[in-house]
């Protein structure tokens, strides 16, 4: 772009926008909005399992149990035991946006939704869940003195929620609506131990 070309645009800019800015409406600020998120791996081992419900127990290393259902497009099933380790590697993540619900949401303000992959032929036994969790809540409480926000559900149960961005903290209003989304992503992957020996 040449000098002359430059300065022509520099030029009507100057002398436009002025114009525009006198016409134009103040945008509606943005939905204040968040995510946080953490990954990461643990070994787990398999404690209960029917091969008939397909219901499978997890221990984890703290001791605590997780029962799931492994859908039907998962196979080779047959090859999980108790007391078989597994390896989950996992994502969880909490989004929140404040905002009015859309007419789908007003009719059903909590949706549960659950995806489910199996590994390839030839590969050991995995799995992979996806579990998804939409709710529309409301801000029941707001403590500034350390920027948290306790969050209540449509079924009544509370959620406190930390905020580092105090900017955002300071948008909100005790009975604002937040639509929270709830993602956990697991990967569960069998890995055989060795028989112990005698």
């Amino acid at each position: 772009m040449n000098a002359i070309l430059r300065s022509s645009l520099c030029l009507s800019a100057m002398l436009i926008l002025p114009a525009l800015a006198q016409e134009a409406k103040p945008a509606a600020p943005a939905p204040v909005s968040g995510e946080r998120f953490t990954t990461g791996t643990l070994t787990a081992t398999v404690a209960a399992i029917n091969h008939q419900t397909r219901v499978v127990t997890l221990k984890g290393p703290l001791g605590n149990d997780v029962s799931f259902v492994v859908s039907e497009e998962v196979q080779r099933l047959n090859e999980v035991a108790v007391g078989d380790k597994v390896t989950v590697d996992y994502v969880v993540s909490l989004a929140g946006e404040v905002r009015a619900p859309t007419e789908a949401e007003k009719k059903t303000p909590y949706a549960v939704s659950t995806e489910q992959a199996r590994s390839p032929d030839g590969k050991a036994p995995a799995v992979g869940l996806v579990r998804t969790i939409r709710a529309v809540g409301t801000i029941a409480k707001l403590d500034a003195t350390i920027q948290l926000v306790t969050l209540k559900g449509p079924r009544g149960n509370t959620l406190p929620v930390r905020m580092t961005d105090s900017a955002k903290f300071n948008q909100l209003h005790v009975g604002d609506t937040v639509i929270m989304t709830y993602t956990e992503a697991i990967a569960l992957s069998l890995k055989k131990t060795a028989p112990e020996a005698k």
